[in-house]
């Protein structure tokens, strides 16, 4: 029997003569109540159908959503973040998030739409923490010791799945337009609010002017890649601070 959350509007029939209990979908059917009543109906292939005992297993025009779509989109964050998108099935979502696949589909799509959601509300939260400690009262040095540092802290606390930007760059990226564009997009985002807090360093007078405010945000986006993979190949905390501080003599 297919499941119930196969259907848009699923039947249960029981009818002498079939003789089993069949779920078909119907071409035309008038519905008055939920309860057990008998009527005539076409189905999908050709049968007329009389005398059946009909049984709404769903109406999913009519039903309104019983589950918090921000709370979903969060478990299926943290699940694609562990397991990634090809191990990550469809039935994993289903019984990981308690709810049916139809209604999935409904809300987010197929598992890939529901994979850039995923991907696209981590980056939204990844860039107001990031522009958070930007914007803190402090030298230009400090703040982005401050960032990669709490960066590297959150990537090497045990069981972290890391990064799920790096992680899907280097499994989807590649071959994904969508993915691609939504990793080039969080590059040029992080890597202007880099830039912009260094040139008001120099105005401040904290750093020389000589230096380029956009090749040091760029450099600084990709030694945070690269910390990132560190952190959850090698976990090593005090060795990728070590890196970090040695890349934020560019603010001298």
């Amino acid at each position: 029997m297919v499941p119930e959350a196969e259907f848009w509007i699923g039947l249960e029939a029981g009818c002498d003569l079939i003789g089993e209990s069949l779920n078909l979908f119907a071409w035309a059917v008038v519905i008055t109540c939920r309860r057990l009543t008998s009527v005539c109906l076409h189905t999908d292939h050709g049968v007329l159908l009389a005398n059946c005992r009909i049984r709404v297993l769903l109406e999913r025009m009519a039903r309104p959503k019983e589950f918090d779509e921000t709370a979903v989109l969060g478990k299926a964050l943290d699940l694609f973040r562990v397991r990634g998108f090809e191990h990550t099935s469809f039935e994993d979502l289903t019984e990981e998030l308690g709810i049916c696949r139809q209604s999935l589909y409904d809300t987010f799509g197929d598992k890939h739409a529901l994979y850039q959601a995923s991907l696209s509300r981590y980056l939204d939260q990844g860039l107001r923490r990031v522009k958070a400690v930007l914007n803190e009262d402090a030298p230009v040095k400090q703040t982005f010791t401050r960032l990669f540092d709490k960066i590297i802290a959150g990537h090497c606390d045990r069981g972290s799945p890391g990064c799920f930007m790096v992680n899907s760059m280097v499994e989807l990226a590649p071959h994904d337009a969508d993915i691609r564009a939504l990793a080039l997009k969080h590059a040029s985002e992080m890597e202007r609010m880099f830039s912009a807090r260094i040139s008001a360093a120099q105005r401040q007078g904290e750093i020389s002017n000589t230096k380029d405010p956009a090749a040091i945000a760029r450099f600084f986006y990709h030694i945070l890649l690269g910390l990132s993979v560190a952190a959850r190949a090698l976990g090593e905390r005090e060795r990728l601070r070590e890196t970090a501080q040695f890349a934020l003599k560019e603010l001298e």
